[in-house]
């Protein structure tokens, strides 16, 4: 088994792990055993960034996930996250690889930074069947 290291950030509801490490025969695998499930969906973001999430997380009960919600919207997805999300790249060939220098830094600055009045509008109305979370969106 070859051992690779793909540059990721995985998100979770509270907080982010960076970095994991990935075989490159079961990375299917590996990034289920990562996430906590049993299938995962890939959420096609701006820039080549891929967010995997868990395909039922909603379903089976799994914590929204405000901070990989947010990340999706202002990267191009009006998407809710439940559940871990693990953030990598992806070739023009759909191969998953590290995320590079620059698509890191944009994922942590927007984590990092309020989200402005767009993406919460945005929010606000994907996020519509939660209106505790809408409440302390419209007071940001």
């Amino acid at each position: 088994m070859n051992t690779v290291t793909i540059r990721s950030i995985q998100i979770h509801p509270t907080d982010t792990i960076t970095t994991l490490n990935l075989a490159s025969d079961s990375i299917g695998t590996d990034i289920c055993g990562a996430i906590g499930c049993s299938m995962f969906d890939v959420v096609g973001l701006q820039d080549d960034i891929d967010l995997f999430v868990d395909d039922v997380g909603l379903i089976n009960g799994s914590t929204l996930n405000l901070p990989a919600t947010v990340l999706a919207h202002r990267l191009g997805r009006p998407t809710v996250v439940f559940g871990t999300a693990i953030a990598v790249s992806v070739t023009r060939d759909g191969e998953t690889v590290g995320l590079t220098d620059t698509q890191y830094a944009q994922i942590q600055q927007a984590l990092a930074q309020k989200p402005d009045a767009g993406t919460v509008d945005a929010l606000v109305e994907s996020l519509s069947p939660f209106p505790t979370v809408v409440s302390m969106l419209r007071n940001i």
